[in-house]
């Protein structure tokens, strides 16, 4: 079973290259960072999820944003951040199968939150969206209607988003359209 305390004994037997801080990037001749076009990959939290190896990625090739469910509308602020910092025109949402939001129910994620918060605040837990998801490919042409329709999206970034459902077992990248 992995561990926190096993993950920092890998990280003492690991050898770690330095990376530069942001302020140092331009005295190592790279663009300065607002100039630097980088991908977004709205995916899962699923650890069987790793598009670090579907892809053979590089530190630093693309910006992976993870959470239950692949959904790119809780990932909506951070993906503003990087956009102020970085210029993105291109993101990718891609949705699995086999995918945990599938294997629950709303309102049992909300019963489990509720004996789990105090009573003060169940009113709160009831208004919140848990993203249990009956439908893997439907759910990924939501997610890409939901930013072709945002009033705060760029319109070039709408046109560069892409959905994708990854299959956990043959490792396909299936291209999705929009709803």
């Amino acid at each position: 079973m992995t561990t926190i305390e096993s993950l920092l004994q890998r990280n003492k037997a690991t050898e770690h290259v330095p990376l530069p801080y942001i302020s140092e990037l331009s005295t190592l001749g790279a663009p300065p960072i607002r100039t630097l076009i980088v991908p977004v990959l709205v995916t899962c939290a699923d650890p069987r999820v790793c598009p670090e190896k579907w892809f053979n990625l590089n530190p630093g090739e693309v910006i992976i944003h993870r959470n239950v469910g692949g959904n790119v509308q809780h990932a909506f602020r951070d993906i503003s951040v990087l956009d102020a910092l970085f210029t993105i025109d291109e993101i990718a949402i891609i949705h699995h199968t086999d995918c945990g939001t599938t294997h629950f129910k709303e309102e049992q994620v909300r019963e489990y939150v509720k004996t789990h918060t105090d009573e003060a605040h169940s009113s709160e837990v009831d208004k919140m969206v848990f993203g249990a998801n009956a439908d893997i490919e439907k759910s990924v042409k939501e997610d890409l209607a939901w930013v072709r329709t945002h009033p705060m999206i760029r319109e070039q970034l709408k046109g560069g988003c892409q959905g994708f459902v990854f299959d956990i077992k043959t490792g396909e990248l299936k291209k999705v359209g929009a709803a």
